[in-house]
């Protein structure tokens, strides 16, 4: 049963891809062609001379979608599929490092200016204290006077 399905394939696939002669964008025309899959380095095409394995650039514009499903399995493209998303990995992570990176910091400077702000909350809480209340008898005033001034930000 799988034998069958597998020459059923194997002929579906000389069928799709046949197409009478193929010209190469460098003019090169193999006649009587079939596209028979993907090579370690290109992909294999039959025809009335022999066997050939193309580079995918080579093909022409109109075979553009049957070229790209096969040139997926070939291995080189396969290896720099995977090192594309290796490197898209990479590259993710490190966004992701500098994000908690630069939120680290913004968290840092939003507790130094906190900080700073009851430092300086508490030097004026202080310093009002430290400042001697009016008193009635150097003033000829019987209470304490206001000096209308806020020391407050």
């Amino acid at each position: 049963m799988v034998q069958r399905i597998f020459i059923f394939l194997l002929v579906f696939c000389a069928a799709v891809s046949f197409a009478g002669d193929l010209t190469t964008k460098s003019g090169k025309i193999y006649k009587n062609y079939a596209i028979m899959g993907a090579a370690p380095n290109g992909i294999r095409v039959f025809h009335d001379g022999g066997v050939v394995v193309l580079p995918v650039s080579e093909f022409p514009p109109e075979l553009k979608e049957v070229v790209e499903k096969i040139a997926k399995d070939i291995p080189a493209a396969k290896k720099a599929a995977a090192e594309k998303a290796k490197e898209q990995q990479a590259q993710a992570a490190e966004k992701k490092k500098q994000a908690q990176a630069e939120a680290a910091r913004q968290k840092k400077s939003a507790a130094l200016l906190a900080e700073e702000e009851k430092a300086e909350q508490e030097k004026q809480a202080k310093l009002i204290k430290a400042t001697p209340a009016a008193s009635g008898g150097a003033t000829g005033g019987s209470g304490s006077k206001s000096l209308g001034i806020s020391l407050k930000k």
